[in-house]
């Protein structure tokens, strides 16, 4: 389960990611429909527990959207593909997109100026482990 603030002061925004056997293949349709159990059952407990000031938390609105990343290990993908020697990657990023961007978006500009990083080595975000089955796991997320 994961908090933020929201724009305006008092609300916030909270959610979770259903285990992966619990995680339908879904079409955008299914996103009309929210899944009230999951946060009465699920998300509202965990963060009532975390933040005791929660167990007055009441739903205002709801929404259901689809959240990006790569199956092999939730990282993103950045780099040339390896089929397509004019195509270059940069996807999977999840709600992290905006925060990776400025990185993402200089190592991706001098891959396409240099023919390499030269700032910052994405190198082990490539498109090769996917291919591979090889994943880059992130040590420092729970």
């Amino acid at each position: 389960s994961y908090v933020r603030g929201d724009l305006a002061p008092g609300r916030f925004l909270c959610g979770a990611s259903p285990p992966a056997t619990d995680d339908p293949r879904v079409g955008v349709d299914a996103l009309e429909n929210v899944d009230h159990a999951l946060f009465e059952e699920s998300i509202w407990p965990a963060l009532a527990a975390r933040i005791p000031a929660f167990e007055a938390l009441r739903v205002e609105a709801s929404w259901a959207g689809l959240y990006e990343y790569c199956t092999l290990d939730q990282n993103a993908v950045v780099g040339p593909h390896p089929d397509a020697a004019n195509v270059v990657v940069a996807a999977g990023f999840s709600g992290h997109g905006l925060q990776h961007a400025p990185g993402v978006g200089r190592g991706v500009a001098e891959l396409l100026d240099a023919g390499r990083y030269e700032t910052l080595d994405l190198a082990a975000f490539s498109y090769d482990r996917v291919v591979s089955g090889t994943p880059f796991r992130e040590a420092n997320i729970w």
